[in-house]
C-alpha cells in the first residue's frame, strides 16, 4: 500500500471523505493539501512511537573501523538503543559516545533498535513488524490530526482506539520479557 492510499484512508476515518476523492483524483485545494501534509507528519509521529515504545525493530549490521569508533551516522539505519556488540562470536565491551559508537574491536557486528525512516507520499507502506498494520496506524494518525485540528473528544475516541488495537496486537505477540512503557491517564 502507498503513503497516500493509506493518508487518504486516514482522511475517510476522520470523516473527510470529500478530501480523500481530491488527493485520490490528484487536484486537490490548498485546504486538503494542508491536511495532507499534517497527516504525513502524524504517520511520521506515530510510525515513530511504535518503533520506540510498542514494537521495537532490530537489526544486526557488520561494521569494521581500524580505530574501533564507529560514528551513528555511517549505521545503515538511524539507531536508538544498541543492544549487543560481537566479534567473531563473542561479546566485545562498548560504550556510546554522543556521535559514536566506540569498541574494544576492529571488525564487529552491532545488533540495534533503530527508528524507521521518515515516509514521503510516494512511499510504500510496510512496517517491518507484521502485527503492524494499515488500520492500527490509520487509527494512530487520525487521533494525532484530530488532536493537532482542536477537537479534543474525537482525538479521545480515536485515541482510545488506537491503544485497544496496540494492546490487542501485543496480547497477540508471544510474550518476551518485555514491559510496556506506561501511559498516564
Amino acid at each position: 500500500m502507498q503513503v497516500k492510499q493509506l493518508i487518504c484512508d486516514a482522511m475517510r476515518m476522520a470523516g473527510r471523505a470529500d478530501a480523500a476523492e481530491q488527493c485520490e483524483g490528484g487536484e486537490p485545494d490548498d485546504e486538503v493539501l494542508r491536511m495532507q501534509r499534517a497527516m504525513l507528519l502524524c504517520l511520521n509521529a506515530v510510525m515513530d512511537e511504535l518503533a520506540r515504545g510498542y514494537f521495537p525493530l532490530r537489526t544486526v549490521q557488520a561494521m569494521s573501523s581500524v580505530s574501533g569508533e564507529f560514528a551513528f551516522s555511517s549505521f545503515a539505519l538511524t539507531p536508538y538503543r544498541i543492544l549487543r556488540v560481537t566479534s567473531n562470536g563473542k561479546k566485545v565491551r562498548w560504550r556510546v559516545e554522543p556521535l559514536k559508537l566506540v569498541c574494544d574491536g576492529e571488525s564487529v557486528e552491532v545488533e540495534y533498535e533503530y527508528v524507521p525512516s521518515r515516509l514521503s507520499l510516494e512511499d510504500e507502506f510496510g512496517y517491518p513488524e507484521g502485527a503492524v498494520g494499515a488500520y492500527l496506524v490509520c487509527c494512530g494518525v487520525v487521533a494525532e490530526y484530530m488532536l493537532i485540528a482542536g477537537d479534543v473528544s474525537c482525538a479521545e475516541m480515536w485515541e482510545g482506539k488506537y491503544r485497544s488495537e496496540i494492546d490487542r496486537q501485543l496480547s497477540l505477540l508471544p510474550v518476551r520479557g518485555r514491559v510496556p512503557p506506561r501511559r498516564w491517564l
